[in-house]
Parts: C-alpha cells; structure tokens; sequence
C-alpha cells in the first residue's frame, strides 16, 4: 500500500471527534472501554479542580436531567435547561444518502418524503417527542434545589431563552415561542416564529439563543446544516447555509445574517462589555474568538457574507485540543465570582477530553489580539464527563451541563450504536472559596422604579435581568424612569458596563437623550463609544442625523469602533448624501497581508463599507457626479465603486483611474479589474501593470488565490507576460507558480513552452503541474505525455499522470501505452491508475477494456472508480458488470467487519507499538491536515487525537463511511466534457467551484463548464482496506503515535 494514502483516514477521523487532553493522555484514561455508569458521587470524586476552587452536584438523572444541552438562567436566578433523549435524530440514518442529498435543497419536497416528513412533524409539534423542558429553583439554600418539568413532548429542544412568561425555543427545523399563558407552572401555548432550518445532520442545528440589545435574539448555526428560513410573521427571509451567527427581532418579523464561518459555534457570549465571544469546536487557532457582527472565517464550505469578505486569521499559535469545544464563559461580574487573576478568561467546555479548558483572550484597543493558554479549570478521572454547555449564575459560580456519556461526540460512532446513554445527566457547580454567598432577588418581583439601581450591581446577571424588566414592562410603568437611567449612563465617573446596561435599558423603552449620546459618543471607553454609535439605530432617527453625529468616529482609533460606524450606517438604509461621504472614507486602501492590528481591520472596513454601498447604488453615483467626490482620494473611489451595477463600475473607475496612479496594483485592486476586463481601456490598463516582470510573481499569485472570482480568458491573455517571466525564474517555486497558472488559467500562449522543461531532474509536484500545464494545448504535446509514460526514471505517480492525460488526448494511443507498462505494475499501483484514469470517459474506456482483456482485476476497482467509469458509459455492460462486482465485493467486506474489528482492537489494546515508527506512518496526513503550525489547513486539524477509544478509532479505518459527517465527504464534480473532479469541498458560488486535494493543491471549475455536482452520499475520503496489508507491528505503531498526539 503507498504510504500517501493513510492521510485519508484523518479526514474521517476528525470528522467522528478526535478528543484531547494532556492530563487524559498522561493517565490513558482516553482507551477505556468501561461500560459500568459512575453515580454522581464516583463522578465527583475524581474530578480534579485548580487550587482554591470547589464543584457541587446542582441536579442529575434523579431529578430527571437526561444529556442536558443548554443552561441558561431567568430574571428569577432558575436555572432552564432541557433533555435530548432523542439526540441524534439524523435523516441519513433513516434514507439513502441520494435522497438525502436531494432533498437538502428542495424543502418543499422533504415535506412530503415520509422520513424527512417524520421527522419534520416532531419538530413541528404535529407529533410529540419525548424531550422536557426543566426549570431548577432553590438553586442558592442549603436544602437541595428543585427540578420541575415546565414542557414536555418535544424533540431535542436544543436552545432555550426566557422570555416575560414563557421561552424561546430553537428545535430542529423550527422556531417558536413557548409561553404559560394561565401562570400554572406550565407551557400551554406555542406561538410558531421562524421554519425552514435544515436539520439533516442533528449536531450542528440552530443553537445558543442569546439576548442581545435592540430587540435582538442572536443565535448560532452549525456547518452541515442549510435552508432557507422565513418568518411566519413576516415576508422576511433568510438563506442560511454552513456555519453562520443570525439573528431575529423579539416578535419574529425579522431574521438576518450577523457573520460567517467557523465549524460549529457552541460556545456564544455577550459579554459584559457589549462584546460578542465565542468558541470553535475544532479549536483550529480559533478556539476564543470575538464575534464582531459582519466578521468571517474559514470554515466548511467557506462561505462568505460576500466574496470579498476578508476571513480573520488565526489568533491563537496554541491548541487547547479536541474537535468539540462546546461551551464559553467568561467570570464578567465586577466582583463577587472567580478571582481577578481570571478576568477576561475564557472557560472553554471541552467534552471530547473530559476538561473545563482555560484561555485569556484580550482584543487590544488597536485591535491586536493578547492571548494565552492556561492550565485547565478541571480535569476528570472519569472519562463519561462531558461538559457541553456553561454558564455564570447569578451567585458568580460557573454552572456546567454534563451531558454523561460514554460516546463522545455525534459522529464518533454510528448513531445507531448501543452504548449512546439516554439515561444520564448532570449539572454541577463551580465556584472558588473566597466566594461570599449572594442574596438573588426575583426580578420578576421588584418594583419598577427600584431596577435602574441594579444597573450599578457587581452581578453581571443583575445588570441583565434588570435591562430585560426595563425593556419588557408596559412602556406606560418604564418611561418615567428615563431620567436616573440618562442619569446612569451619563456618569462619567460610574463602571462603563453599568453605563452600556443603563443605554441599552433606553434603547428598550425606545428614549433618546441627545445630550446624553454626544456625552457618550465622546466618552473615553471605547465599548462605550462603539455601544451608543450601535445604539442610534434603536431610537428611529434618520440617516443624515446619524451621519452628523458619526462622521469623525469613522476615523476612531479603535477599529471597533470605526466598524461599528459602517454597520450602523448599513442599518439605517437609505443612504443620504453624508452617509455616502462617511462610507467612501472608510474606503481607504488596503495594507500589505492581513494581521490583526491593522491589515486585518483595514479590509474589515472595506468590506463594511462596500457592502453598505451596495445598498444604495443611486446614492453613490449622485455623489459620483458631485463636486463632493473629488475631495475623496481616488484609490478609496476605486473600491467603492465595485458597489454599482455592470456598466456604471467601468465608467466609473475609469472616471478616478487616472487620479489613482496607480504603478503597482494590490490585491484587491487586481481582483476588481480582472472583473471588468471586457472592457478595453481597463484591460489595456492591467495587461501594461502586468507586463512589469518585477511583479509577475505577486500578479500570477493574486490570480490563483481568487481564482474564482477572477477565471476569464481575457485574464489568461493577461497572464502570459507574467507566467513567461516565471517560467524563466531560476527559482522552482516559480517555475511551479507559473505551471500551476498555466493549467488552472489555460494560458495557451505558454504551454507548448512547458515542454522544453521536462526532464527527469524535476520534482514530481512540479512534473505533475507540467502535465497539468500542457493539456491546454494537447494535441502538441502528445509527443511528450507518450514518453513520460514509458519513461522508467519517472516515478510511477508522473508516469500515471502522463497516461492519464495521453489518454485523454488520443484513446488509441493510450490503449498502446497502457499494454505495454500495465502488466508491469503491482496491485496497489493498479488501483491506484485506476482511481487517476477513471475520472475522464476516455479512461473510463480504457480501464474497462484493460478489465476484459484481465490485465486488471476487480480488486484495482475501489467504489468511486466504478461509479465514474458507470457514469461515463451506462449502457456499456461491461461497466455494469464492474459496478456490479464492486457492490457486491463491498458487501463481503462489511460482514468481515466485525472480525477485522475484534483482531485490530486485540492488537491496540496491547498498547505495544513504537511512536516513532507510527510518527512515519502519520507524516503524510500533515498533506491535508496540521497539528500545531505543521501541515495543510484543507480539512480539520489533528491536534488532539490523544483522547480517543480504539474502537471509534478503528471504526472510522476500517468502515470509513459508518458516521461520517457531510461537509467531509468526498465532493464530485461532473464536467459537461465528460470528465470528473473529486475532492474536498473548499467553496461553491455562483462563479463555480473550488476542490481542494492531499498537499493543498486546489482546482477551480467554473460554473458553466459543470453538469452536475454534489457530496457521495456517506462516502469518506478514505480507501477502503487501507490497513489490510499493514502489520499487527504497523498498526500498533500508528496507533501509538495517534496517543502521543496532544
């Protein structure tokens, strides 16, 4: 077996949830396959916490908590949580994955499917699930507090909010408010707000409900789930795709898009300063990170709020681990919580290592990022703790729901596997022991005019339920209280959070105080500056109002702040004059990379502003034709003008060009020309740019960075002076550059060139690229393609590429080659060809005629080869017969499953392998993945994978396919010339689609070249039998170095 193909197995290893913990992999405690459940007692008893702190048990399975998922407290201090007995209620588990993949885009069709609709009625309350709503009272007496079930018969309710007299409900394709409308104790009313959430894959459904200032309920949305969502209040909609931060207004008439990216947001905070937190679950450097609305990140399927949107870089070098951090806290009350050592610490719920995480996190005033990671919170002796959700209660201690179970994660094993406990929860409590006990008033209970007071609290949670009383009492009891929460706010001398809570309370009562704001607007926090700019939207005044009291903050020396501005300008909508003047300032252009602290934020506020802009195309070419504009420096007119229709953005950039002066074009800049080179005086403009060899490396880089918003031929024409100079660097990763931008751009004036470069000196990367290269022109160079493939001194990957693109160009040609060095090839080589050859139909002809005249056999086909040679001839039986073959072949490998699995758990349990073996083994995975700061960042990092069970472990090599997750199944592309693309889905837009493959090589397919695409349902990047001919000795030695992995 080639050793490149084990990096496969990490794909579908980080999709199951690779656990971490150094503390769990010094101790071995991650290997266990203890089946015998622990009592609250035996759990706590090995909990290991840092010095000065201690854990109490709140309620467990004996009050009828079952894998709790959310913990959130009411303006009472009860503590609201819920069970997921249901969990995992996956449609893949009931369909095939043809249907399910169907279906995730035709919403109106799923609600006809009868499993899809199965499951769609227990979301939508047509059949009642199992699931319960808890309410836990007398949370601060010494007597044991007490669970009452407030609803039942739901299904996996995965969020909750209360709200005045009932709770927000985030469930599966649903939104809806819960109330007790006759004050029983009970819900007896449901008010449906939103539908259309996707829910085919459980986990990554809409989650983490937080209130958020303006009458806003924000919440969070995982990266294998899309549908469109739409008010059942309203005509508003919103698509929302991937992992995203939405939110929706109080009544339900509004649902809009906040950011983007990331995997899984199950950590999610507004902190007490008005910021927005949360957590990665794959951690990926992204384990802490500030949510600012309108921010984006990699993720799966990398989708943007717009094209241009900048992603945020990594701000962490440390990994605290795992592939499930699941919940984020942070001690914000003043006083009265943990110790100061522990402000601005995140506490990071972490349940694939069975630990309470710690990192300080601090977003500087120029927006540079401090962070740090610190010894964890607490450890566990017993590996069914898993911490899923936390959250700081109103007696300062750090509440924690414990969903108890021996899997870890929703993937990690089948969903239908056995040991997936449905009996089992705990809530437990944190708290250090210089913590005095607290006196938790009932809010619900306090007169109205004492609340302002509780504005000044030290408790962060008195400071909220004291905003929500004031924001949802009869206006008619709050309005007098107007002038002590101006009085608050206004004080210069008073906490700025109790400052923002005493203006988020006017926002609620809907009262503004201009005084009050140009004080505020002014004041020397930065949270709150940024806070009374958010705010004005709130108080219903008009744009030019806005503007005035704006316009020198865009130039803030805090980006917060300066974001803000564009984002307030952007709510307001109608764009006047002033703020189309504000907008264009913010145009200013890009710095060199994009680090935080200044790159970064830069192109932050471009895209605000654009996006803004966008908005009001009339507006900004009134101001265009102004004598205004010329008071703008050109180059921010240039950005801005990308915001106007076709037509309007040529004229228009023409119009500032000239002024600009620009001698060296930055990337932005590149990609916007390289968007309206049809017309001539612009083209003309880059090609003579481009023509300069000192910066034909930094303009043939742009191109293949944003290739997919870039691909014309009018580019590649373009292109040619650049590649001509690379291909004639001295240095290789030029010559690669050049190659690489040949074949993805097809630049024919270059590839007949390539040729002349061939030799057996090269690299096989930059051989690969060189074949890739001269396929533009392939009639000429099939000359070149016939001897590569007999070339003995080429290795066997070159030579497999040769035929493959000889083949391509003449079949009868290939047919010859191929009988001549096939037979000289071994099994593993022969299926690996087969893979290569498969995806053109010219390949697909000739591997079936290789099969009928026995110089491959079955065993060189894996599942995806025969699938495409089927699919480029489906009437040709002999295709048949192979698809037929493999099915069945397939099938008597899963019945040896259980036996595989018996023998490989044999060998791991023996824990007899030697890392530094098993390290040669892994180091192709870093083709694809990274641990720390090594490898490829293509799909999910591995650091962590020290905490994982062998059985999981084994499961996911040896039945790849059992759980894996869709955003890392295998994608496909079919071309309309006949040939496929299979790889990892890195993005798809309008423009096309981009795959990415082991090494990080990526390929871009525009959209008209595709006749069909979609994942292979259930279907892993990993090969079957990738360990069938290791060693017992090899695989432990893999095994045992996966454990070294922290």
């Amino acid at each position: 077996m080639r050793l490149e193909k084990i990096a496969a197995i990490f794909v579908v290893m980080v999709a199951l949830g690779l656990p971490d913990s150094s503390q769990a992999q010094k101790r071995d405690k991650t290997q266990s396959v203890r089946t015998k459940v622990n009592t609250p007692e035996q759990e706590m008893a090995g909990f290991k916490l840092a010095p000065g702190f201690v854990i109490e048990l709140v309620a467990s399975e004996r009050d009828s908590i079952i894998n709790p998922v959310d913990l959130t407290f009411d303006d009472a201090g009860r503590l609201w949580t819920q069970t997921a007995r249901m969990y995992p209620l996956d449609p893949i588990a009931d369909i095939q994955w043809n249907d399910l993949l169907r279906l995730m885009d035709n919403q109106e069709e799923q609600k006809t499917h009868p499993n899809f609709k199965r499951i769609l009625d227990l979301y939508q309350g047509k059949t009642k699930g199992t699931d319960k709503i808890i309410v836990i009272s007398d949370l601060y007496k010494k007597t044991p507090a007490k669970a009452t079930i407030w609803a039942d018969g739901l299904t996996i309710p995965m969020s909750i909010l209360p709200y005045k007299s009932g709770v927000y409900v985030a469930q599966g394709s649903e939104m809806f408010f819960l109330n007790d409308a006759n004050g029983d104790g009970k819900a007896d009313q449901r008010d449906p707000l939103l539908t259309g959430f996707g829910f085919t894959d459980t986990h990554t459904m809409a989650h983490t409900l937080v209130r958020g200032p303006g009458d806003w309920i924000h919440f969070s949305h995982g990266g294998l789930n899309k549908g469109e969502v739409t008010s059942l209040k309203s005509d508003a909609k919103a698509k929302i795709d991937f992992s995203k931060i939405a939110r929706f207004s109080l009544d339900g008439k509004k649902v809009e898009l906040v950011s983007s990216g990331l995997n899984n947001i199950w950590g999610f905070q507004l902190r007490h300063n008005g910021q927005w937190y949360g957590s990665e679950a794959n951690d990926l450097g992204y384990s802490v990170v500030q949510l600012e609305p309108g921010v984006g990140f990699p993720g799966i399927g990398n989708d943007r709020l717009r094209p241009y949107q900048p992603f945020m870089p990594p701000l962490h070098t440390f990994r605290v681990g795992g592939t499930g951090i699941s919940g984020t806290a942070f001690p914000d009350d003043a006083s009265g919580t943990f110790p100061a050592e522990y402000k601005d610490v995140a506490f990071l719920a972490n349940p694939i290592t069975s630990s309470i995480n710690a990192v300080k996190m601090v977003r500087n005033e120029d927006g540079t990022v401090t962070s740090s990671h610190l010894p964890d919170l607490l450890t566990s002796e017993d590996d069914w703790f898993r911490p899923v959700n936390m959250e700081f209660g109103p007696d300062g201690s750090l509440y924690i729901a414990d969903w108890y179970n021996k899997i870890v994660s929703h993937n990690e094993l089948p969903t239908t596997h056995p040991d997936r406990d449905k009996t089992h929860g705990r809530i437990w409590r944190i708290r250090h022991v210089s913590q005095q006990p607290r006196e938790v008033p009932d809010f619900y209970k306090i007169k109205t005019g004492d609340l302002p007071a509780y504005l000044k609290s030290p408790s962060l949670w008195e400071k909220r339920a004291a905003w929500h009383q004031i924001s949802d009492r009869p206006v008619t009891e709050t309005s007098q209280l107007a002038p002590e929460l101006i009085a608050i706010a206004g004080d210069e001398t008073a906490d700025p959070v109790a400052r923002i809570h005493a203006l988020w309370s006017l926002e609620g009562i809907k009262k503004y105080d201009a005084a009050l704001m140009t004080k505020l607007l002014q004041a020397s926090s930065s949270d709150l500056r940024r806070e009374a700019i958010r705010s004005l939207n709130s108080f219903s005044l008009q744009p030019m109002e806005i503007a005035a009291l704006t316009k020198n903050l865009i130039e803030d020396k805090n980006p917060a702040v300066r974001s803000q501005v564009i984002r307030t300008m952007t709510d307001a909508g109608n764009a006047d004059q002033s703020v189309i003047e504000i907008l264009v300032q913010a145009c200013k252009p890009e710095l060199p990379g994009n680090a935080m602290g200044g790159s970064y934020e830069r192109r932050f506020e471009r895209f605000l502003a654009r996006k803004a802009l966008e908005q009001s195309p009339a507006a900004l070419q009134q101001f265009i034709n102004s004598p205004a504009a010329a008071n703008v420096p050109a180059i921010n007119m240039l950005w801005a003008v990308q915001a106007l229709p076709d037509g309007q953005r040529e004229t228009a950039f023409l119009q500032f060009w000239p002024k600009a002066n620009m001698t060296i074009l930055d990337e932005s800049t590149f990609v916007s020309m390289a968007a309206m080179l049809k017309n001539g005086e612009i083209n003309a403009a880059m090609k003579q740019r481009s023509a300069d060899p000192a910066n034909a490396k930094t303009y043939t880089t742009f191109a293949l960075q944003n290739q997919s918003q870039v691909q014309s031929p009018e580019l590649a024409a373009i292109l040619a002076a650049p590649v001509k100079t690379l291909l004639a660097s001295n240095t290789q990763t030029d010559k690669d550059l050049a190659l690489d931008a040949i074949g993805r751009f097809r630049i024919e004036q270059s590839s007949v060139a390539v040729a002349e470069m061939i030799s057996d000196q090269l690299p096989d990367n930059t051989l690969r690229l060189a074949l890739k290269a001269m396929e533009v022109s392939p009639k000429e160079n099939q000359p070149v393609f016939a001897k590569l493939v007999q070339d003995k001194k080429m290795s066997f990957d070159v030579r497999a590429a040769a035929l493959n693109s000889l083949s391509k160009t003449d079949p009868a040609a290939g047919k010859q080659a191929s009988l001549k060095w096939v037979p000289q090839l071994n099994q593993t080589e022969k299926a690996e060809l087969a893979s290569i050859l498969s995806s053109s139909g010219q390949g697909a002809e000739l591997l079936v005629s290789m099969h009928e005249k026995k110089l491959l056999d079955l065993s060189a086909f894996d599942l995806p080869a025969a699938e495409r040679i089927l699919n480029a001839n489906k009437n040709d039986k002999r295709s048949i017969a192979i698809m037929e073959g493999v099915k069945k072949r397939d099938e008597e490998k899963k019945k040896e499953f259980k036996g595989k699995l018996t023998r490989y758990m044999t060998v791991a349990e023996k824990n007899g392998g030697n890392p530094e073996a098993g390290k040669l083994l892994f180091q192709t995975c870093l083709a694809c993945h990274q641990v720390g700061s090594k490898g490829q960042n293509i799909a999910p990092a591995l650091d962590g994978s020290a905490n994982r069970e062998n059985e999981a472990l084994l499961t996911a090599i040896l039945d790849p396919d059992a759980a894996v997750e869709s955003g890392y199944a295998v994608y496909r592309v079919n071309k309309k010339d006949g040939t496929s693309v299979e790889g990892y889905l890195v993005n798809r837009d309008n423009q096309g689609t981009t795959l990415a493959f082991m090494g990080g090589a990526r390929v871009f397919v525009e959209a008209a070249a595709i006749k069909s695409q979609s994942f292979l349902g259930g279907r892993s990047f990993m090969v079957k039998g990738l360990i069938d001919s290791y060693s017992d000795k090899q695989v432990a030695d893999l095994l045992s170095y996966i454990k070294t992995l922290k």
